[in-house]
């Protein structure tokens, strides 16, 4: 057996001849290296690359046409080589060619989960018989890392991130965000003799591992959760260093694995320290107010706010030269909007958008939109300052002045979150190569309601649709929505959109709807059903997958039952902020009506059936795949009495409120003990960061309720 690879073949695919040996040596016993000529012996031969990088390839060929094929089509292809045969693992593109092989290991019955492979038992090896040529529906299938909030992958560090991004390379994944705020240790810019001189991570809250802290043991020598690539106690100085550092290594390694990143430029999102230079400044409205905006009368034309924002995204281009794109933002919390009548006349003088949409019209449908999980007023803002911000962004990223002093003459562009309302007019505005990445709800289930506002993106426009898989609002609790999701690829695809994003924080709740939207994007008929038998069949047994398949389901139907509410139990919000009134666990404490939410006792009965079902499942498991059932037994542990301290948090301050101290701290013990179980047993099962970022946040529930048992049993208040 012998793997060659074209003498002066592109690096990607010298990677993608080792990444071959390595599954034949893990699959079949077979020791092999890459080499760039074929022994002179009658064996099987593996060709790996294409006529243009591996002149061996070009040469069995004589003449027979490859495959026609994108930069993202992969071929294998069993051929006749001077009389002996040839299996080709080709593509398009030295990409293509990596994912070519990860494709013939998955039909070698390899499984890629998050932060591993499944390797099935070894046996002896036969060259298949094989003619594959695939194409991806969706061209952009993309990924978050850096995001916002302790219970994310602010916290990962490069060899954290390093395993997801292998694995997310084998599932052929193009796109790696980076969504990078302004308040975060990422850029050090200056302008007008200011600069920078602040930064945090997760909304500058701090989460402190003591002595008694449930799963001490999992951090280590550290007195508080954090970054473990960036230094706890620093200056700025040495902060912003480190975490440049993280992004430029993070970067590295997913152009090593054929990846695109995208990283996010906050042009519209400066630390306070710039207050001074922009007119009508305004604190975010954003979770903690950690930086300025635009103000709602900050004038469209107004140079400082030009100046800051070409600073940064000159700092951007500068900082992180090997970025493929730059993601701008909408805002969450839009409040730049009293300038969008004059936004809306110049991109009308401009492109004459008001050939194709009336902006009374759509000031008028927008706070109508079906199905919409905000106010009114809130979608109305969300329009008018997605105008004034389009205006904008058309006039600052297509400045050639703005990029002067940078490497670059033109950027590619990914723009976050406008308006749906807007989507017809987009064509009109932004070049081919520019993409659109839209989340127009947190939760699938509600984008269900109004899906047919995908239909009106024109078809040149790149349209990416952000896919939730868990949502901060349901916070630590396990959630999937892999069959919500199976319906919005449909429509999705009918409808011309060119790419997903996997919007998650906790990678290790999402094997399955990982593994469903990567092979959706080229297969969107497949149903997530059928991911999921095959993929837990591979991983812990024929015999465990319908329990296991039964436990997701009810997973699946807590997250819908919990996206009825805007904040179920929200992550990472502290006592002091006005969205949850005494933090994640504490707010039901303070609930305003005093009666508990119907959809806490719907996530315990669910957890509990979820939880019995994966217990049925670990009983079915073979030995080496009972790992796998037992995360999932200790996660829906956690969370099934996680809601148990929620419903004692809500009896204890209904007893409190009747004048029973007594009974008060009797169900504060009862919130206290069920909690503590639900931690014990979720760590032992942690697979990630996220995972160890969610007990100690969890822990922090548990101090604050025992600051208020405290204080009850003590004074009575």
């Amino acid at each position: 057996m012998s793997v060659v690879v074209g003498p002066s073949a592109p690096e990607l695919e010298r990677f993608a001849a080792s990444e071959l040996c390595g599954y034949l040596d893990k699959l079949f016993g077979l020791q092999v290296r890459p080499v760039t000529e074929a022994p002179a012996s009658g064996e099987a031969v593996l060709l790996v690359g294409s006529p243009d990088t591996n002149p061996l390839l070009a040469k069995a060929l004589s003449g027979d046409a490859f495959p026609e094929l994108t930069d993202q089509g992969l071929v294998l292809r069993t051929i006749d080589l001077e009389g002996r045969t040839a299996l080709v693992a080709g593509g398009g593109s030295p990409r293509a060619t990596l994912w070519a092989v990860y494709e013939l290991a998955e039909r070698w019955g390899v499984r890629y989960l998050i932060d591993r492979d499944v390797i099935p038992p070894k046996r002896p090896f036969q060259l298949p018989q094989l003619d594959v040529v695939m194409e991806p529906v969706f061209l952009v299938r993309a990924h978050p890392t850096i995001q916002d909030l302790v219970a994310s992958m602010e916290g990962w560090g490069i060899s954290d991130f390093r395993p997801l991004i292998d694995q997310l390379a084998k599932m052929k994944f193009t796109r790696i965000n980076v969504y990078a705020f302004g308040w975060q240790p990422y850029l050090h810019w200056e302008h007008k003799g200011i600069e920078r001189s602040s930064a945090h991570l997760w909304y500058g809250y701090h989460y402190p591992i003591t002595p008694d802290t449930i799963g001490r043991s999992l951090f280590g020598d550290v007195s508080q959760y954090w970054n473990r690539d960036l230094p706890l106690t620093s200056s700025y100085p040495q902060l912003i260093e480190a975490g440049q550092q993280l992004v430029r290594n993070l970067m590295d390694h997913i152009h090593k694995r054929g990846m695109e990143t995208a990283y996010a430029a906050p042009v519209i999102d400066f630390p306070p320290e710039f207050a001074p230079l922009l007119d009508g400044a305004e604190q975010s409205a954003q979770l903690s107010g950690m930086s300025v905006v635009p103000g709602q009368d900050t004038p469209l034309e107004d140079p400082e706010l030009f100046g800051l924002s070409s600073a940064v995204l000159r700092a951007t281009l500068n900082s992180y030269p090997k970025t493929d794109v730059v993601t701008v933002f909408m805002p969450e919390f839009r409040q730049w909007i009293g300038e969008y009548e004059r936004a809306w006349e110049a991109l009308d003088e401009k492109y004459g958008v008001g050939e194709v949409l009336s902006l009374d019209r759509i000031t008028s449908a927008v706070q109508h939109r079906k199905g919409s999980e905000g106010s009114p007023e809130r979608a109305l803002n969300e329009l008018k300052g997605d105008i004034a911000n389009l205006s904008f962004f058309d006039r600052l990223l297509r400045d050639p002045e703005v990029l002067k002093g940078t490497t670059r003459s033109r950027i590619r562009v990914n723009c976050f979150g406008v308006s749906e309302e807007l989507y017809p007019i987009l064509d009109r505005i932004w070049p081919a190569d520019w993409t659109l990445e839209s989340m127009p709800s947190n939760q699938p289930v509600h984008l269900l309601r109004r899906i047919e506002i995908l239909k009106d993106l024109p078809s040149q426009v790149l349209g990416i649709m952000n896919l939730t898989l868990d949502d901060d609002n349901i916070g630590v609790m396990p959630q999937l929505t892999t069959n919500s999701l199976y319906e919005i690829i449909q429509v999705m695809h009918r409808h011309g959109w060119k790419g997903v994003i996997a919007r998650e924080r906790f990678p290790g709740d999402h094997d399955w709807p990982l593994a469903y939207l990567a092979r959706a994007s080229w297969n969107p008929e497949i149903t997530p059903d059928a991911v999921a038998r095959d993929q837990l069949k591979a991983v812990c047994g024929e015999g465990c997958v319908e329990d296991m398949l039964a436990a997701y389901h009810e997973v699946e139907a807590v997250t819908i039952a919990l996206a009825r509410s805007a904040f179920a139990f929200p992550a990472d919000w502290p006592p002091s902020t006005s969205f949850s009134p005494g933090g994640m666990l504490m707010k039901y404490w303070y609930l305003k009506d005093r009666a508990m939410p119907p959809y806490v006792d719907e996530a315990h009965e669910g957890y509990s059936r979820a939880l019995e079902s994966a217990r049925k499942a670990r009983d079915k498991s073979t030995p080496e795949g009972r790992w796998y059932v037992d995360y999932w037994v200790g996660r829906l542990e956690f969370a099934q009495q996680y809601v148990a301290a929620v419903r004692a948090v809500q009896r204890s301050a209904a007893a409190f409120r009747s004048g029973d101290r007594a009974g008060a701290v009797r169900e504060a013990d009862q919130a206290m003990a069920v909690l503590r179980k639900g931690l014990e047993a979720y760590v032992p099962v942690v697979r990630n960061r996220t995972d160890l970022a969610a007990i100690a946040l969890v822990n922090q529930s548990y101090r604050q309720l025992f600051q208020r048992r405290w204080s009850v049993k003590t004074w009575g208040y």
